[in-house]
């Protein structure tokens, strides 16, 4: 739902190319988030193109790299979605690298400590973390008092935090 989120405020923007960059498909979040940016970008009627996505990122050294990678494509993205909060440090980077910080659209997940602080701050899809450690603790100590109910998924809303980096209107 948070990379739908994500991909939907950047089509609002009038991109019709999105670029993604993410964690290695073995982490189930991962392969959850990119699922969820596919998905969006399928109901927008937009085409998923797989040359513009890049899954198997560790560090932001790595983000940055793939992100310069896609902005060299024959037919780049107009917008991109950094899964996670070190792959969007790296994507930043890229883009100042080439200068366009203030033109392209970026929307990140996790929240980044300073990230309403940077030149162009940076739009993101927040956990809310407070929650999830209540939820957690929650868990705990009814394990703790003997709740011997099977195992089940859990989820934490997440929000979008429009900030500037993700509200670029798209060339064209």
């Amino acid at each position: 739902a948070a990379a739908a989120a994500a991909r939907r405020h950047a089509r609002a923007t009038g991109s019709r190319r999105g670029g993604y960059l993410g964690h290695p498909a073995t982490i189930s979040h991962a392969v959850a988030r990119y699922a969820g940016d596919r998905d969006a970008l399928d109901r927008a009627g937009l085409e998923v193109d797989p040359t513009l996505s890049r899954h198997d990122l560790r560090t932001s050294a790595q983000a940055q790299a793939a992100l310069l990678e896609l902005l060299d494509h024959d037919d780049p993205p107009t917008a991109v979605f950094a899964s996670q909060n070190l792959i969007t440090i790296g994507a930043i980077r890229a883009l100042r690298q080439r200068g366009l910080q203030r033109t392209f659209a970026l929307v990140g997940f996790d929240d980044i400590s300073l990230a309403d602080l940077l030149d162009l701050p940076v739009t993101l899809v927040v956990q809310d973390v407070e929650a999830m450690g209540k939820l957690a603790a929650e868990l705990l100590f009814g394990r703790l008092d003997g709740d011997r109910s099977p195992m089940r998924q859990h989820a934490v809303d997440t929000r979008l935090v429009p900030r500037g980096s993700g509200e670029m209107r798209a060339p064209g």
